[in-house]
């Protein structure tokens, strides 16, 4: 069986393919977490990462950057933005044991955010567990002043409870 000219130059090509291939230097689809810090031209902190990874969230990425944002939350449990953030999207997606996990470290960090009792009461109501939200409610609506919508709000879900 003879193969003609046309059928010799794909083979070579298809066999030129194959050997670039393999030769090829092996680089990940995604960039490291290095390749990030040193990217932005900012020194490496918590804080520019947090900005990246809400950045991401806003962009077509979404999922990367909650995933980035629980990275770093996971790395710096202390950190009051990493833990609010991820606090805030897990009320946007109705992940209520979350909200009160995210906003109980939330607490830990600064027991002065008493916006954190908001969202911890507005959990346990939309979970069901109305004793826990009333306390939650009731303390939030007693000490902030400045939040007329959250507060309206905590009112509201309090007047839902009786």
């Amino acid at each position: 069986m003879h193969l003609k000219r046309g059928h010799w130059v794909l083979l070579s090509l298809t066999g030129l393919v194959i050997v670039l291939l393999i030769l090829a230097p092996n680089t990940p689809l995604t960039s490291s977490l290095d390749d990030r810090k040193s990217d932005m031209g900012n020194p490496p902190t918590v804080e520019n990462d947090i900005d990246s990874a809400l950045a991401m969230i806003q962009s077509e990425a979404p999922m990367q950057g909650i995933l980035f944002l629980r990275s770093i939350a996971e790395e710096h449990p202390e950190n009051f933005r990493a833990q609010y953030h991820l606090g805030r999207f897990s009320v946007q997606t109705g992940q209520w044991e979350k909200v009160i996990d995210r906003f109980t470290a939330v607490q830990s960090i600064d027991p002065n955010f008493v916006e954190s009792y908001f969202w911890i009461g507005s959990a346990h109501f939309n979970l069901g567990q109305k004793e826990l939200a009333k306390a939650s409610l009731k303390r939030f609506v007693e000490s902030e002043k400045d939040n007329i919508q959250l507060i309206t709000e905590a009112e509201t879900m309090l007047n839902q409870i009786k």
